[in-house]
């Protein structure tokens, strides 16, 4: 799948909310630090562009014949987030939604 795809089906499944957020701790403290709603995550991730592709696909090393995608987006002036992701099943799934550690 290229990144042309995947951001359709960023779209998509965030329109019909048919995708999973992994609860991570990384994830849940950069949402209480910046004051996100599940709203704004949302909102966030379905404005991902192709431009604000980082890496990918890339094969996922824990789930061969699976590909990553990792975008960097700014939210907030100065603040980017790290978004790591994959469509699996139908749906994406949301690994990774923090503020970027670089």
């Amino acid at each position: 799948m290229d990144v042309s795809e995947i951001i359709a089906k960023i779209k998509s499944s965030i329109e019909f909310k048919n995708y999973d957020l992994v609860p991570t701790e990384k994830n849940k403290n950069s949402k209480r630090k910046y004051g996100l709603s599940q709203y704004d995550i949302e909102d966030y991730i379905a404005s991902l562009e192709v431009e604000d592709l980082f890496k990918g696909p890339e094969p996922d090393r824990d789930y061969p014949g699976e590909e990553l995608f990792i975008f960097k987006k700014e939210i907030k002036p100065d603040v980017i987030f790290y978004i790591k992701l994959k469509y699996k099943n139908n749906q994406i799934k949301i690994l990774s939604c923090h503020e970027d550690e670089t």
